[in-house]
Order: structure tokens, then C-alpha cells, then sequence
């Protein structure tokens, strides 16, 4: 069926066309252009002056919904591909944790057999150790905490089906800095996170093919004025940077620090969100350790933050309130530099022609109003004209 969507603000990472229609056939953008001329289509939307642009793209995801990429249950996929689009994400990448192997594998294997069946797509997996360090944890398990290893790292993308497309490591762990051409052997990139290395050892590692950070200040080295550490290598490299903007893991003049450094051009948004998003206050599970969700924080029984309940709806609201970005900013932050750092923005991700029908609908008020996955709106009562 043909969908029409009239009246809107089309975004796209590079401006804002007032006043424009899309055309969706199929599930698919088949063009684009103002108004007032429209072509026919089987239904139209009007968008009343809103914001359509690409939907969210989260790559840094555990669980939602009450279901988690560790649970190696094929619920999973069911429940979090439906959850998603109500908060303004169209594709994510399963992300994992670091536990035992045997758990890691069975959890890869679940999701090597997925294929996609509605909702919001998983694009891979993005596997968060287990060779991390020992120093920066966070709520990982310190017991499984691997060596780097090419064996080890070849096995664990055997066991996805070779659906691994990140993987956060420790770059100063890696003596030699073999690991990331390896990765990229396996079509893996390699990220630094649980990390404590020094400015240097991240340029060593850059050389070697480092390209990307996992959310920015947590579980890492911190800026010093004599040692910039990860944080000061965010800010001056040329690495995509993860962000959880969600006043929590970062205040929000840390957010505004990090996006008046990194800009728009290299920061992603992502959630880190657990099992308990979308679901209320009370005792969860991550990884076999008890999580404690109390006024929109989760934390072990330590006080570690433990992954958030943050979703991509409210994080584009703190992101408008934290820098005073704007609209075109907001599709680099949560869509394009994600599928641009995993090579997919010839596929998918533009408002062009022959790209998915992925899109989100916001109003001037940055509330999330409909959310469309191939075509279908699967978030949003909104009427027909």
C-alpha cells in the first residue's frame, strides 16, 4: 500500500525542507518534494508542520520490555523489535555483556538465528567485552573478564553467525595491538570502552584501526590536565563517540562539554538501556546480578550504574534542553553517524529514494508522535487528512 505523508518538515542529517511530502511504496521512500502539488497515494497522513526524519538507530542496547540480549530466549527479539518504535528507534544492535563464555555463547547463538519479523530491525550484535579491563568494569562481571585473544574473538563470531558488527574492548590490554585488525578480518569494529588507557596508547591502537568509543566518560580513564586519558582523546581524535545523554551517567554540562567538543558530526546517542525500559521502579536482573531501578537510575547493590531505562524519545529531548542543538544535529546523533560508522548509509538511513521507510515523526514540542518502520506505523494514532 501507498502512503502519503503531506505538510511536514522533512529533516535529513544535512537541513531542514519546510513545507515537503514523502512518498512511501511498498515500504520503501519512493520521492520527495514541496508542497503544494502532491502525487496520489491509497492513504495520506497530514503532518500538520511536524518533523519527519529518519528513526533512530541505537547501537548500544542490552534490553527493554523486560527482556534482555543475555537471556538467549527467542522472546527477545519479538519483544524488543515491538517496544522499540514506541520510542523512536527503527534498528538496533543486540548488545551483549561480559559473563561467562558459555553464556555469551549461548546468547550469540540465540540471536545468530533471528530473522527479521516486524518492528524495529536488528541490524547485529554489539558485543561489550569480555576483553575489557579489570580497572573499569562498571556493572560487567570482573570474574569473566577475558585476555584479548584472536582464537577466543574468532569463536564468539562463529557462535553469532558473523553478526558481530561492534565490539567494545580494551585497547591497552591488547599487547601488540593485534586485536583490531583482526576485527576488521571479521568485519567487527572496534571500540575502546571499559577502558583504562592512556591518550598515547589510543593513538597506537587508531593506527591500528580503532575507530570508535563506548559511552563517553563511563568506565574509563577521565580527562587530567597532564594525562587526557579516553575522555581527552574523544574530544580530539576523529572516533564516532557513544553518549548517554540522560543527566545520569553524564550531568547534563557534561553532555553540553562533550557535544560543544565532539559535535554532531562524530557523537552518537545511544540508551545503554537494560531490561526495565519501559517498565517502573523495582529489582531486575543483568547478567545474573540484581539491578535496583529507583527514579529513572539503575544500580547494583554498590551504587554502579548498571545500564539506564533512558529511552531514544527522551534522550532527544534532554539533548534539545542539554546543548541547544538543532533538528539536523539530532538525525546525526540517533541515525546517520551510527549507520555511517557501520558502513550501512548506502542501504539504508537517507530520506532517498529506494532506502527503507524508516522514519519518526516529532513535534515542536521534541515529543515523538509516530514512528514508522517499512512503511507501517507501528507508533502514533495520527489521523488521516
Amino acid at each position: 500500500m501507498s502512503l502519503l505523508i503531506t505538510n511536514i518538515a522533512l529533516v535529513t542529517h544535512e537541513s531542514v525542507l519546510e513545507n515537503h511530502w514523502l512518498l512511501i511504496e511498498g515500504g520503501i521512500i519512493s520521492s520527495a518534494g514541496p508542497m503544494p502539488e502532491t502525487p496520489s497515494a491509497a492513504r495520506t497522513i497530514d503532518g500538520r508542520g511536524r518533523h519527519l526524519m529518519p528513526g533512530a538507530v541505537e547501537i548500544h542496547i542490552h534490553g527493554a520490555a523486560g527482556v534482555d540480549a543475555m537471556d538467549a530466549d527467542e522472546n527477545y527479539i519479538t519483544a524488543i523489535s515491538r517496544h522499540l518504535p514506541r520510542t523512536g528507534t527503527t534498528a538496533f544492535l543486540a548488545t551483549t555483556m561480559t559473563t561467562a563464555l558459555s553464556d555469551i555463547q549461548a546468547a550469540l547463538e540465540n540471536l545468530s538465528a533471528h530473522r527479521y519479523a516486524g518492528g524495529a530491525e536488528m541490524l547485529g550484535i554489539h558485543l561489550e567485552g569480555p576483553f575489557i579491563s579489570g580497572k573499569h568494569p562498571g556493572a560487567q562481571d570482573p570474574g569473566c573478564i577475558l585476555p584479548p585473544d584472536a582464537d577466543t574473538l574468532r569463536k564468539l563470531q562463529a557462535w553469532s553467525g558473523n553478526r558481530i558488527r561492534i565490539m567494545t574492548y580494551a585497547p591497552e590490554e591488547d599487547a601488540g595491538y593485534e586485536m583490531p585488525s583482526v576485527m576488521k578480518a571479521l568485519g567487527i569494529l572496534p571500540s575502546a570502552g571499559h577502558t583504562d588507557a592512556a591518550y598515547r596508547q589510543l593513538e597506537d591502537a587508531r593506527r591500528h584501526g580503532l575507530q570508535h568509543i563506548t559511552h563517553l566518560y563511563n568506565g574509563m580513564r577521565g580527562l587530567h590536565h597532564r594525562e587526557p586519558g579516553v575522555v581527552g582523546y574523544s574530544f580530539l581524535g576523529d572516533a564516532y563517540v557513544e553518549l548517554i545523554a540522560d543527566g545520569i551517567h553524564s550531568a547534563p554540562e557534561m553532555v553540553k562539554l562533550a557535544y560543544d567538543n565532539i559535535t554532531s558530526g562524530r557523537m552518537i546517542m545511544i540508551t545503554d538501556a537494560m531490561r526495565a525500559q519501559g517498565l517502573g521502579d523495582g529489582v531486575y536482573d543483568l547478567g545474573g546480578q540484581e539491578v535496583f531501578v529507583e527514579g529513572g537510575a539503575a544500580r547494583l547493590a554498590d551504587g554502579t550504574l548498571a545500564g539506564s531505562v533512558l529511552t531514544m524519545k527522551q534522550a532527544v529531548k534532554n539533548m534539545f534542553e542539554f546543548t541547544g542543538c538543532g533538528w539536523t544535529d539530532i538525525v546525526r546523533m540517533t541515525s546517520y553517524n551510527a549507520l555511517q560508522s557501520l558502513g550501512l548509509t548506502g542501504e539504508r538511513g537517507l530520506i532517498r529514494a529506494g532506502h527503507p521507510a524508516d522514519l519518526v515523526m516529532y513535534d515542536e514540542d521534541k515529543e515523538l508522535v509516530m514512528t514508522i518502520v517499512r512503511g507501517e506505523v507501528y507508533y502514533g494514532n495520527h489521523p488521516d487528512s
